[in-house]
């Protein structure tokens, strides 16, 4: 409890309300829940009559289990797809199998607009479906089109197909140039090995049309064979933005986001340096979906493949790659050519075809090529930018970048433009930027399919382009392990004369199961004696007053509330509960009894000030000496008006806040 510094306000206001009310009897009228108000409005403003201090957005959704995974063994409520996002949280999960209809609970932010249910399988792999606070039922996406469009029933009948000259690649052709290799007013060394003397590019020549309505495009010299195919499945449109703009997002604020280290957590990146691995049974295709850049018409993309054991003893697998033919996959202007495409739209219109041509060395003209792979190929891919039909080496934006990223060591060290995504410490203009070997093609999977983000220039978003791998290859499921919500619920010991900076006491609560609800003490900045009631018998926790679970009596110590004193590790008990009951209504069930008051603090009502509040956040509570007003500048909008500033809890002045991570880092 600590007591106000300004009593003569008090006196005043109290003196106030007894000259308003004409009052007789001041013992009525100084009862605990007025005085409360008093101090609150003195500290606060006015307080918005309508205000229920809720956060929270109680919620209750039937989850039809019915997810594209090979088994499920539970469901859960999330905030965020999962795939690469911390910032996804856990809200409830329940145990199901595949085919089961699950009701379940869940408590979000009030703020939400968007939540997400995900099946998991017994490996950990997700599948999720978005939906919206106040639906009853959701099912998810019954991707069809993941065996009706390229399944090897839909392959076209390719024996032959002619070839054009080939063409030597940019780093080919620096290579070529050797130590007069000059870029943007610069002197390059860096291909004089000869290593890529011999990287050519090759593209289909002829005009044929084949069954299953595939069909080659050689117009401008174009040389891809793909099919129009129809858009999004029912709901897959709002489960990919969901997605990317979770994990691909291009923008954070007004910069440019980095996404880097989120690629490094790709199992494709960690497992293979970002190949795919044909299954020997549906052809290889690819289908572009979004195209973010301006200079999305210069990227040509090509593909490459070969089995690690046919590479000659003695050469290196980096050696044996540079000078594999690269085969034409995708005139990215054929898909995407409007405005619109360039400003983050989503779109699905065509499907590209990645013929095999064997493992010889081809000749221009006919050339023996069938639809599928045989099976356990590794397939790479470059991304040649350039204008179509100009071949200036001298261009700094113009060159090859690759998903392996051992290919791009060369590339990445061109001033002016590729450089600038590097990291500040080897000479780059970005903050934990690439390294020299970074992938610039990123592979990832999420909700059963496989896509590749690029990367084509400047910076380290990696959402350039994104294509989603329509059949044909082998599926790493990324598993991703979400942590848990967490809530917190914070007290003023005294509401009589709260000085507002919450953290009196604090706990924090997370759901781990359905039934079952972890609550931890993890802050106590009051000096009176402490209980926590409300938890049942048996309870550990309300066995003992609040100081002594981390060794102290009351009055002897503030416990994780000061910067600068060693952090106490919280004090945690694991609560059952029946799966019926939210979390919001669990922990509004909880009181601290004031000892050395004799006071109950619980909820406050309607309208009342607000001396406990639920937070569903990793909350960082004030610092002593810190009125939440002062850590949070728009808590008193929420105050004063309930439908404003629901999210004031996102941003807070860390001067003024106590430390959390120091707490999570040391667990």
């Amino acid at each position: 409890m600590k007591k106000f510094k300004d009593n003569n306000i008090f006196l005043l206001l109290t003196a106030a309300i007894l000259m308003l009310t004409g009052c007789s009897k001041p013992t009525d009228l100084f009862d605990e829940e007025a005085q409360a108000k008093i101090n609150a409005v003195k500290l606060l403003g006015p307080i918005d009559s309508r205000h229920d201090w809720s956060t929270i957005y109680q919620g209750t959704i039937t989850v039809n289990a019915n997810a594209g995974l090979d088994d499920i063994v539970k469901v859960q409520i999330l905030t965020e797809p999962p795939f690469f996002n911390s910032d996804a949280k856990v809200l409830n999960e329940a145990d199901a199998k595949k085919g089961d209809k699950v009701t379940i609970k869940y408590d979000a932010p009030k703020t939400s607009t968007q939540l997400v249910a995900a099946c998991v399988s017994s490996k950990g792999a997700y599948y999720i479906q978005v939906f919206k606070p106040g639906d009853a039922e959701v099912s998810f996406v019954q991707a069809k089109s993941r065996v009706t469009r390229a399944s090897g029933s839909e392959a076209p009948n390719i024996t032959s197909i002619k070839l054009s000259a080939p063409h030597k690649t940019f780093n080919a052709m620096r290579a070529e140039a050797g130590a007069t290799c000059v870029i943007n007013g610069t002197t390059y060394n860096l291909w004089g090995d000869g290593s890529w003397a011999n990287d050519q590019v090759w593209e289909p020549a002829d005009g044929n049309t084949f069954d299953n309505g595939w069909k080659m495009d050689t117009e401008k010299n174009k040389g891809i064979i793909y099919r129009d195919i129809e858009g999004f499945e029912d709901g897959e449109l709002a489960n990919i933005q969901a997605i990317t703009e979770a994990f691909l997002v291009k923008y954070s604020g007004n910069a440019k986001k980095n996404n880097i280290k989120l690629i490094r957590e790709s199992a494709y990146f960690t497992l293979n340096n970002n190949y795919l691995i044909t299954d020997g049974a549906n052809p290889v295709t690819l289908i572009p979906i979004q195209t973010y850049s301006t200079e999305f018409k210069w990227n040509h993309v090509y593909y490459y493949y070969f089995k690690p054991e046919n590479i000659p003893a003695g050469m290196s697998e980096v050696d044996y790659i540079k000078q594999l033919p690269k085969y034409k996959a995708i005139q990215v202007e054929r898909a995407s050519t409007t405005a619109a495409s360039n400003a983050g739209t989503f779109f699905r219109n065509k499907e590209f075809l990645l013929p095999f041509y064997g493992d010889g060395t081809p000749i221009e003209g006919e050339n023996t090529a069938s639809a599928i792979f045989p099976k356990g190929y590794k397939v790479g891919f470059m991304n040649m930018k350039h204008e179509e039909n100009k071949w200036n080496i001298e261009n700094c934006k113009y060159g090859c970048t690759y998903g392996d990223g051992r290919l791009n060591y060369n590339v990445n060290h061109i001033k002016g433009h590729y450089l600038t995504a590097m990291d500040k410490s080897i000479g780059g203009s970005t903050l934990e930027g690439m390294q020299f070997e970074d992938p610039r093609i990123a592979i990832f999977s999420a909700n059963g399919k496989t896509y590749m983000c690029f990367e084509d220039g400047a910076d380290c978003n990696f959402c350039d382009m994104i294509i989603e791998v329509g059949s044909g290859t082998d599926i790493v499921e990324e598993t991703p392990e979400p942590e848990a919500k967490v809530y917190t619920m914070c007290f003023e010991d005294e509401p009589n004369t709260a000085d507002y900076d919450m953290n009196d006491l604090v706990l924090q609560a997370i759901r781990i199961k359905d039934t079952k609800i972890q609550l931890s003490i993890v802050a106590c900045g009051g000096n009176d004696e402490l209980w926590i009631h409300g938890l049942g018998s048996g309870s550990s926790m309300a066995a003992k007053e609040i100081h002594q679970h981390f060794g102290y009596d009351a009055g002897e110590a503030f416990i994780n509330t000061q910067k600068g004193k060693q952090w106490v590790h919280p004090y945690s008990e694991v609560i059952t509960i029946d799966k019926s009951l939210s979390m919001e209504d669990f922990l509004k069930g909880i009181t601290a009894y004031n000892a050395t008051t004799k006071k109950t603090l619980g909820m406050p009502k309607q309208g009342e000030a607000p001396f406990t509040i639920i937070i569903p956040d990793n909350f960082q509570w004030p610092l002593e000496g810190h009125r939440i007003s002062s850590a949070y500048s728009t808590f008193l909008n929420w105050v004063q008006n309930m439908n404003q500033s629901g999210d004031w809890y996102l941003t807070g002045n860390a001067d003024n806040l106590y430390p959390i991570d120091q707490l999570l880092n040391n667990k």
